[in-house]
């Protein structure tokens, strides 16, 4: 359970409680609904209030966040944790790692490590993760540890790549705008098709190696393979990225980390960077296009 506090400032004066709770507090219509029907939900000053009713300058409101999480499985497998306080969680998650449950994979994900993390500390909370990662891709993975938080960060979470390309992409920097698809359901590949969901990527080229670069990627959107498709388009796949073309020569996975993420924390209002130091494997690479 989650308790958030606010004070009603001028601008909301005279306004609906509504208007302040989706403005002011910035929760989402659905956090709202859920709110109305919890008892003690949405207090007003202390006392039990509706969402159409009137707030002033001053008023105190305060939202109870119930949460009741679906049962999920424990692992204990150790993840470095980046950050953390009573709404978000950041894990540096290693290659090998899915971040949720399929269905013939109930066990050794991300989400069942915070479940563990979370039994430790004596709560329950739903596991809201804000950027998935490939199941081989490493780095900084962000969980809203409430429904306010998540609707919060939906969206508005900035993601910094470095990946390890096979050649330099020409130009060295630029964006790569090309729709992806997914030709058949059954197939984990994806690729550029006419019709697929539009993809943008900007890339930089921050050092180059024998037959590779380091390649700094911001994201746009956030199409699955995304990077790794586009790359590989303009003839650069991944080192590693047997799906894509890569070499194996370096290293047996894509070379792909997910190095820092930006965003404005939901409640405390403060900007906040988030940086995953790089697994062996990747620094290696990127010490061996240092000394190149």
């Amino acid at each position: 359970m989650r308790v958030l506090n606010y004070t009603v400032p001028p601008e909301y004066d005279g306004r609906k409680l509504l208007h302040f709770l989706r403005g002011g507090a910035g929760c989402s219509y659905s956090l709202v609904r859920s709110l109305k029907t919890c008892p003690g939900g949405i207090l007003r000053n202390g006392q039990q209030v509706r969402t159409i009713d009137r707030v002033h300058t001053g008023d105190q409101i305060k939202i109870t966040l119930h949460d009741t999480p679906k049962p999920l499985e424990q692992c204990s497998l150790p993840v470095a944790i980046l950050y953390e306080d009573d709404d978000l969680i950041v894990y540096n998650k290693p290659s090998g790692m899915a971040c949720h449950p399929v269905r013939n994979l109930q066990q050794g994900t991300l989400a069942n490590v915070f479940a563990h993390h979370c039994a430790e500390q004596g709560i329950a909370q739903t596991c809201h993760i804000l950027n998935r990662l490939d199941r081989d891709t490493t780095g900084a993975v962000l969980i809203a540890r409430n429904a306010f938080a998540a609707a919060a960060l939906t969206g508005r979470v900035e993601k910094c790549y470095i990946a390890v390309a096979s050649g330099t992409p020409d130009p060295v920097s630029g964006i790569i705008d090309l729709p992806i698809g997914q030709p058949d359901r059954s197939d984990p590949h994806r690729m550029v098709l006419p019709d697929g969901q539009r993809a943008v990527t900007e890339y930089t080229v921050i050092a180059r190696g024998e037959g590779c670069s380091v390649v700094r990627c911001r994201l746009q959107t956030g199409r699955t393979h995304q990077i790794r498709v586009h790359l590989s388009q303009i003839g650069c796949p991944l080192l590693g990225d047997l799906l894509y073309g890569g070499p194996q020569e370096w290293i047996v996975r894509q070379a792909l980390h997910c190095a820092s993420l930006s965003f404005v924390h939901p409640v405390g209002g403060n900007p906040l960077v988030v940086d995953a130091p790089f697994p062996q494997d990747m620094q290696n690479l990127l010490d061996r296009c240092e000394k190149s």
